[in-house]
């Protein structure tokens, strides 16, 4: 015995897929109407790894000592 396809229950999940979808999407900052340059992005890769050596710099020294950390500084 065949099953009829229940194209209304078919759309209606998609519906609710795409209203839910659209929720999440205005949601998320994340847009295509931003402009951003690829500089941009460089830039805050550079700040990321610089700022992760200026705070690992303090535990070396405490690991290190000054003599060591001196030296390896120069």
């Amino acid at each position: 015995m065949a099953v009829p396809a229940n194209n209304n229950n078919h759309k209606n999940l998609q519906d609710e897929r795409s209203a839910r979808e659209k929720a999440i999407d205005d949601w998320l900052p994340i847009t295509s109407s931003r402009n951003a340059k690829w500089w941009y992005s460089a830039f805050h890769n550079v700040t990321a790894m610089v700022g992760a050596g200026v705070l690992s710099l303090p535990y070396a020294m405490s690991e290190l000592g000054w003599y060591v950390c001196a030296i390896l500084l120069q």
